[in-house]
């Protein structure tokens, strides 16, 4: 049987490997016992709201928890997902070693029926993936696929997407800060600027709509598919807000 390192290589580029496995020397004992810890802890909570409607409040919530885990497991690294992805979707074929270290992590019971375990789990991992796609593809459903996954000519593309990125990098800022004004001063112009070619007179308020919205649609599927970054969009416009409002108050208080 080959090495469990050996063996998970092949599902991974280069540079995520790598990647990966500077995190994992970086991990200290406590913090690997943590995550363990969350894993097992939440992997309960979502079997309890299997019966739910993935859109409702209490399964958005244990979405929510369950992406900031991946997150917080693989530095919010898009390539170290994607490897992380492409093992999952192979774990029927994994040696059996590798299976029930895997059930171990969510606390499941390997010792008896392994496949039962194994359904549970992929049942959990599937639910957790409709619970996503509702919240944040469902506005997009009824937009043709091949016209978001062309590439769009539309000039600010490229602008919503490096707003996006700047702002999640800087949201320990001060929002009522010259980093953070600047920040929202780009949104503004933004807006502005899709006001003028869009074809309906309803602007969106924050990057929810944005990404909701039709315009422009690369924009949206760029941010969209950085799966790590689903649930960090809300504190993005959040801050985009509290920085909008600061600035208000400061040129009423003038």
């Amino acid at each position: 049987m080959q090495p469990a390192e050996n063996f998970m290589r092949k599902y991974y580029t280069d540079e995520a490997w790598a990647k990966r496995a500077g995190i994992r020397k970086q991990a200290t004992p406590e913090k690997l016992e943590a995550n363990r810890d969350a894993w097992r802890q939440l992997f309960p909570k979502v079997e309890a709201v299997l019966s739910l409607d993935p859109a409702e409040e209490t399964v958005q919530l244990v979405a929510k928890e369950w992406v900031l885990l991946v997150e917080a497991s693989t530095g919010g690294d898009f390539g170290i997902q994607a490897g992380a992805i492409k093992a999952w979707k192979d774990h029927q074929n994994w040696p059996l070693s590798e299976q029930d270290a895997l059930l171990d992590r969510f606390g499941l019971d390997s010792r008896g029926d392994r496949d039962a375990s194994l359904k549970r789990l992929e049942k959990v991992g599937k639910f957790i993936g409709q619970a996503i796609r509702r919240k944040y593809y469902g506005a997009l459903e009824s937009t043709p696929v091949a016209s978001l996954n062309k590439s769009s000519a539309h000039p600010s593309s490229q602008r919503w997407v490096n707003l996006f990125r700047d702002v999640e990098a800087a949201l320990a800022e001060d929002p009522a800060g010259e980093k953070a004004q600047a920040l929202a001063a780009r949104w503004a112009e933004l807006k502005r600027d899709a006001e003028v070619h869009a074809s309906t007179t309803q602007q969106p308020n924050d990057f929810l709509e944005v990404l909701r919205s039709k315009w422009p649609p690369d924009a949206s599927v760029a941010v969209i598919n950085q799966v790590a970054r689903l649930y960090r969009i809300e504190q993005v416009s959040s801050f985009l807000a509290k920085a909008m409002m600061c600035g208000e108050e400061k040129r009423n208080s003038a």
